[in-house]
């Protein structure tokens, strides 16, 4: 039968979940999870146990080895990454953003993963278990954040790290002008009276008010 990543990646998170009370998960459990017969879970497993994927005796259960487990956590890492940006960012209601993570967990490499955190305003979690949080709170953790756009003054440049906002109506205004992590952007002026800041972003001038650009974080570049 033909073998795809999915379905390697399907196989290695099913087992995942049926084995985190620590033993090992049974080949019926296994193809009533999957939805398959246990000829084709039996067959799966010969395949995923000769790529060291998993540790597999028939009757006695699979396992997954320290690679087979390192895989499994990063492709569920992936889905909650982007089903976090799909009901945070595109408002999706959860459970169509977990059907649609579901497709995209196979085929999103781990640099977009990045940069999806990076829009939601944390890096990713390296040691996430549960992946419940699967972008780690900015607070302690290797960005280094010189100033929030609000405090910038005129002149200055910088590229934006991250937006710090749970309002997804923020999130889109933001991401609508083109301020985007990894942008490089120019405050040109300031509106003390009507509270905005003026910034030059990819050859275009846009205002945004003080509250906004609070939610702006940049790296300031050195003259």
């Amino acid at each position: 039968m033909p073998v795809t990543t999915g379905n390697r990646e399907d196989y290695l998170i099913a087992i995942l979940r049926l084995t985190e009370g620590g033993s090992a998960a049974k080949t019926t459990e296994l193809a009533e999870h999957m939805g398959v017969s246990p000829a084709s879970v039996s067959e799966m497993l010969k395949i995923l146990s000769k790529d060291g994927l998993v540790e597999y005796a028939k009757y006695r259960g699979v396992k997954l080895t320290e690679k087979g487990y390192t895989d499994a956590r990063l492709t569920r890492k992936r889905h909650h990454i982007v089903e976090k940006f799909f009901i945070d960012v595109l408002g999706l209601e959860p459970d169509i953003a977990h059907q649609e993570a579901h497709r995209i967990e196979h085929t999103i490499s781990d640099s977009a993963a990045q940069r999806i955190c990076d829009i939601l305003g944390n890096p990713p979690d390296c040691d996430c278990q549960s992946c419940v949080n699967p972008c780690k709170s900015v607070s302690g953790f290797g960005i280094s954040i010189t100033s929030q756009l609000c405090d910038a003054e005129v002149g200055h440049s910088g590229t934006v790290a991250y937006i710090k906002s749970d309002e997804s109506r923020v999130m889109e205004k933001l991401l609508a002008m083109g301020i985007i992590p990894g942008k490089e952007v120019t405050v040109t002026g300031h509106d003390d009276e009507k509270g905005i800041v003026i910034l030059g972003v990819a050859g275009s001038s846009v205002a945004i008010d003080m509250k906004m650009a609070s939610y702006v974080f940049i790296d300031m570049m050195s003259d």
